[in-house]
C-alpha cells in the first residue's frame, strides 16, 4: 500500500498509461466509424457546395464525439 495513492487508485505513471492506451482505442474507433460515414456522405448527398459542407460538418462532428465518448469508456474500462 503506497501512502500517496487511495484504493483503487492509480499512480501517475499507470494513470498515463491509461490515459495513451485510452485515446489511442478511441482514435481507432473513431476512424473506423467515420470512414463508412463519410463514404455513405460522400454517396448519399447532392453535389452541392452546402450539402457538401453540411456533410464535411456531421463527419467532423461524429468523429469529435465518438472519440470523446469512447475515450471515457476505455478509461473506464481500463482502470
Amino acid at each position: 500500500m503506497t501512502a500517496a495513492i487511495p484504493v483503487g487508485g492509480l499512480c501517475e505513471d499507470c494513470h498515463r498509461r491509461v490515459k495513451r492506451r485510452a485515446a489511442q482505442i478511441a482514435r481507432w474507433v473513431a476512424i473506423g466509424t467515420t470512414i463508412p460515414l463519410a463514404v455513405y456522405v460522400t454517396l448519399t448527398l447532392p453535389r452541392t457546395r452546402e450539402a457538401r459542407i453540411v456533410g464535411a460538418t456531421a463527419v467532423v462532428i461524429w468523429y469529435v464525439l465518438t472519440s470523446l465518448i469512447v475515450r471515457r469508456v476505455a478509461w473506464e474500462w481500463l482502470k
